[in-house]
């Protein structure tokens, strides 16, 4: 039986308990619509600089100046595993941006969205980021491809799977480089994921505390997102960065949770979901080292992102439906995780 992936009850009523003040559903609607509206936003931990400090304050002033009502955030930050079983527990939010698209499948599936992404532009994909490897100052131990964590002696920082969705990504990029160069196969890359795994030293629960227990001098190597390594070292971090020349590049989705919004909030929510396709959300995501979707002139503007050699995407993989429990159940939590 494959082994399930899951996360406390405890940390999900924390969760469910976290944007405290959100009115349940249907409880004190007013008579008419109301001039003030708070959004509940969930996002994934490496979302939270970028939208507490940029998107946030624009959307409340475009809107402000577009209907003269106030909009305000309630805001959580945290892995998108947690927080999409979190959102299944009743968590009140009513936006949610999440690490990757299997996330939101499982929303779809327990009935806790009815909107479709997929719908929305770009297939509700608002931002991209290339998975990397993160590595001391000077490259001491010569890293530059995913080959190289394998080697001996190397001590590797990797967010832990079932908690991650970063982790996740990170997974697929360490199977798939192997699998789809030229004579690679599934047996090739299962080889492979198993010796870098036999190197992981600590496995912290979100994208943003491996990198925090990595500059705080755990292990010589990272796997985390580019956006993440590249926004540390633009604010100081010792670490340099490393694109292999076939990685895998993330894309993060966002859903509206339909049974948390009310019909007087219905038009702020949609309207802030599609803000984050604009240009200026779009330019903002960039100055945040997330990559854009809508134009990619504005990421060829950013002189931090390196070219990308021979990029995939979790559709050659097969998509989330074969990725997933193919090599993120099948191969990663049958063989790799401890009982």
């Amino acid at each position: 039986m494959k082994r399930m992936l899951c996360v406390s009850s405890a940390l999900v009523l924390t969760m469910v308990t976290a944007a405290c003040g959100a009115p349940p559903v249907g409880i004190g609607v007013p008579d008419k619509r109301p001039t003030r509206h708070t959004i509940v936003f969930y996002g994934f931990s490496v979302q939270e600089e970028v939208m507490t400090e940029e998107i946030f304050p624009a959307f409340a002033a475009r809107w402000r100046d577009q209907t003269d009502e106030e909009v305000t955030f309630r805001s959580v930050f945290t892995s998108s595993e947690q927080i999409s079983a979190a959102i299944i527990k009743g968590a009140p939010a009513d936006v949610a941006v999440l690490a990757n698209e299997q996330h939101a499948v499982w929303l779809r599936i327990t009935d806790s969205i009815e909107t479709d992404w997929r719908t929305f532009p770009h297939q509700g994909m608002i931002s991209r980021s290339p998975i990397v490897i993160v590595v001391r100052p000077g490259n001491p131990l010569d890293i530059s491809t995913w080959d190289d964590l394998a080697d001996t002696g190397v001590r590797l920082v990797h967010a832990h799977p079932a908690t991650s969705g970063g982790a996740q990504w990170a997974l697929l990029a360490e199977y798939g480089a192997s699998m789809l160069r030229p004579g690679g196969s599934k047996e090739a890359a299962r080889e492979q994921l198993q010796r870098i795994w036999a190197n992981v030293v600590v496995t912290p629960p979100s994208s943003r505390e491996a990198l925090r227990q990595f500059i705080f001098g755990t292990g010589d190597a990272l796997v985390t997102y580019e956006q993440d390594a590249l926004l540390a070292q633009s604010r100081g971090a010792a670490l340099e960065v490393i694109v292999p020349p076939r990685t895998f590049v993330s894309e993060h989705p966002v859903v509206i949770v339909d049974a948390n919004v009310t019909p007087y909030q219905r038009d702020v929510v949609e309207a802030f979901a599609a803000f984050l396709w604009s240009d200026a959300a779009q330019r903002a995501f960039t100055r945040y080292y997330f990559r854009a979707v809508t134009d990619e002139a504005l990421n060829d503007a950013v002189p931090e992102f390196q070219s990308l050699d021979r990029p995939f995407t979790v559709q050659d993989l097969g998509g989330w439906e074969r990725a997933y429990p193919d090599i993120i159940e099948g191969v990663w939590a049958e063989e790799l995780a401890e009982p």
